[in-house]
């Protein structure tokens, strides 16, 4: 969902200071911008040619960007552009050939996933079941925006006085009603009232 996925940073002393090398190089840049277009990867060139790359880098990784290339005279010669991604790990050069594009792509594609896992697994470590509410209310008592124990999974029979109820007692409010939970609802009773619920919800505090 990043509006640019990459940024390209030429490191050139520019057209004015050294037109020859800055022309060659360039090429193998607009050549490398030219296949990560064709696969569909959102790039831009950083062209502040007056910037040194240390400031470049830092604007960008404050920005979010995905994936960071860094080229200069030598990486050309060597055929390929050094790359840094935003979720960190060393550098790594991929070489611009024909494949060039896609190589491209796949990292995004292994970043995306990669960080998806991770927040999977974060959810999952912080999605706590309890079928009674004296367990939720124990377990927040005491803590706060940086010790909250995280999500509830709960089942409950919807009534707004029980909600706020439960609010003014804990500071949890249900977040949302997750889809792929509804269809354990049978034969459950609601872990605040004990009358047949209606939903499986989730609780936790806002902060």
């Amino acid at each position: 969902i990043a509006p640019t996925q990459v940024v390209v940073v030429p490191i050139s002393k520019g057209p004015e200071k050294a037109p020859e090398d800055h022309s060659a190089l360039m090429a193998f840049v607009d050549a490398a911008v030219a296949k990560m277009e064709m696969a569909g990867v959102r790039v831009l060139v950083d062209h502040r040619y007056t910037m040194r790359p240390g400031p470049k880098y830092f604007e960008w990784e404050r920005r979010g960007i995905p994936l960071r290339m860094e080229v200069g005279a030598r990486d050309m010669e060597s055929g390929s552009l050094i790359c840094v991604k935003r979720t960190g790990g060393d550098k790594f050069a991929l070489p611009n050939d024909d494949d060039f594009g896609q190589a491209v792509a796949k990292q995004l594609e292994e970043m995306q996933a990669e960080l998806l896992s991770a927040a999977e697994a974060r959810l999952k470590a912080q999605t706590f079941e309890v079928e009674r509410y004296d367990e939720m209310k124990e377990a927040l008592e005491g803590s706060d925006a940086s010790g909250a124990p995280g999500l509830f999974l709960v089942p409950w029979r919807d009534d707004a006085e029980a909600e706020a109820a439960i609010k003014t007692e804990t500071k949890a409010t249900i977040r949302c009603y997750p889809l792929d939970q509804q269809h354990r609802i049978d034969g459950k009773k609601c872990f605040y009232s004990g009358e047949p619920a209606t939903h499986m919800a989730i609780f936790a505090r806002a902060f």
